[in-house]
């Protein structure tokens, strides 16, 4: 399997005419903040860059996150959505959408999606059992960025980034709690195709952003709820039965009180599965 390249990506997407402008980078910070940057340079949607390795790259709440060199794919797409500020959640619905049908197109994996933006591989029987034991294994990541005006979205950056080749088996405690498709399916996985296939379904399912199917679609492949879980959040430990998601992305746990919290982040294990 050959590496990427700018040009190797361009000829990939040809058919993808959506896309208007390419980047890939051998080595980048972030590909999100190169993304950032063509936006405020006034770059159309929309918008790929990608890299085969992130030195910062980075994920929810500005953890950092692995991008080894040549293993993994880490992608950012530029888009100016017409939609409502408060629906900005819906761009990482369907990148979560398209990670999932992309890889499952790419390699015959099915994967499932955790809250708030996980893409994962149920992980059952557990490599390492405790009361709150990795259920899943972490195969990939979502980080949205955006900048408003007003009520409006000016434009939002969807980065994706997906263990492809990864060997977890010497990196401690990563493999306990991720792993990637070659681990998962037993071969080494073409990066390009994945990326393609990737790519093909965010731009799909972007032309039906406001399209009511997308949040069932979306809970449809959410692994954590119907399930007794705790959500760490920043001040406090929420736990209760996760009844769903509302049309704004927000999980709503039943608390042994009977409150029904609506929580917009946060990190979510499950209680005794």
């Amino acid at each position: 399997m050959t590496g990427l390249t700018t040009d190797l990506i361009q000829t990939a997407l040809r058919d993808i005419t959506a896309i208007r402008r390419v980047e890939h980078h051998a080595s980048i910070g972030s590909t999100n903040d190169r993304a950032r940057e063509l936006a405020q340079a006034d770059q159309p949607e929309i918008a790929l860059v990608s890299a085969d390795e992130q030195t910062a790259g980075r994920g929810r709440q500005n953890r950092s996150w692995y991008t080894p060199a040549g293993t993994a794919l880490a992608l950012s797409l530029l888009v100016r959505p017409v939609i409502p500020a408060r629906q900005a959640m819906r761009l990482t619905m369907l990148a979560g959408l398209a990670a999932v049908e992309g890889i499952e197109q790419a390699t015959g994996l099915r994967l499932d999606l955790k809250w708030p933006n996980d893409v994962v591989a149920v992980n059952n029987p557990p490599r390492h059992p405790s009361t709150f034991h990795p259920y899943w294994l972490k195969v990939g990541g979502i980080l949205t960025e955006a900048a408003f005006g007003g009520d409006a979205i000016e434009y939002a950056v969807i980065g994706l980034g997906i263990n492809v080749n990864v060997d977890f088996g010497g990196h401690g405690e990563l493999r306990n709690i991720a792993t990637s498709l070659k681990e998962l399916s037993g071969n080494p996985i073409d990066r390009a195709v994945v990326l393609k296939e990737i790519v093909a379904a965010l731009v799909k399912r972007y032309a039906r952003l406001r399209g009511d199917e997308l949040q069932a679609a979306w809970a449809a492949r959410l692994i954590n709820l119907k399930r007794t879980l705790r959500v760490q959040l920043d001040a406090e430990i929420v736990e209760g039965y996760a009844e769903g998601v509302d049309d704004d992305g927000a999980l709503l746990v039943r608390t042994d009180n009977g409150d029904v919290r609506r929580l917009l982040s946060g990190d979510v294990t499950l209680h005794n599965v």
